[in-house]
């Protein structure tokens, strides 16, 4: 009887799509805030891909598509790019639960004279229905994606990746990772977002610390 009526109640709570959601369509100037104090501020779109950058340090790329793993980056004197094989737009538009399967090939170094290392990852995402959600920063409709990573040689469950998509934010209001190998688990939600004049350094800065100061209490010694 208790899974009869929470059955009835997830079903309650799921909220028919109004029409097929697209791709998040980003402009430079657009920035998100989250829990942790992360910061994640477009600096210009060109077609399918987004360079993005926080307050600090370099830019990155990704894919407009939020469950492609980042693109190409820089960490210190290392960088790292990924190539994407498979359809994984193919979860767009959003107009049911639908699902993918795409390979990404990683290659990293270390620093200039550092080896190339390359790993290869098999992804199957999948999208839910509409449903209602509050964070920190509101009440939104969005569409659960989870996304589990897999190795290519053992097909062993390496990672878990979960999104909430808000179509009328147009970026995702909650994000959790959960890395099986370490055994952890992290979850931040949107706190903030801005765009144009309103995303100032300053303010998003404010912003942040704001977001550490709240989180800290919460924080296990």
């Amino acid at each position: 009887m208790l899974s009869v009526l929470a059955a009835a109640m997830a079903a309650a709570t799921a909220l028919p799509l109004p029409a097929p959601i697209a791709l998040p369509d980003y402009e430079g100037g657009d920035a998100f805030v989250f829990s942790d104090g992360r910061v994640e501020r477009v600096v210009r779109s060109s077609g399918d891909t987004v360079i993005w950058a926080g307050l600090s340090g370099p830019t990155y790329t990704r894919s407009r598509n939020f469950i492609v793993p980042v693109l190409s980056w820089r960490s210190g004197r290392g960088t790292g790019s990924r190539e994407v094989h498979g359809n994984p737009d193919a979860l767009w538009p959003m107009a049911r639960p639908r699902s993918v399967r795409f390979r990404v090939v990683s290659e990293t170094r270390a620093g200039p004279e550092a080896s190339l290392k390359r790993s290869v990852a098999l992804w199957v995402c999948k999208s839910g229905k509409l449903r209602s959600f509050t964070v920190k920063a509101g009440s939104f409709e969005a569409v659960p994606v989870v996304c589990d990573r897999y190795s290519s040689t053992t097909m062993r469950l390496i990672e878990r990746r979960e999104w909430d998509y808000a179509p009328e934010l147009g970026h995702y209001i909650r994000r959790v990772s959960i890395n099986y190998l370490r055994g952890s688990k992290r979850e931040v939600e949107l706190v903030a977002a801005l765009s144009g004049p309103a995303a100032s350094s300053a303010r998003l800065s404010a912003l942040s610390r704001q977001a550490l100061a709240e989180r800290a209490p919460h924080r296990r010694p």
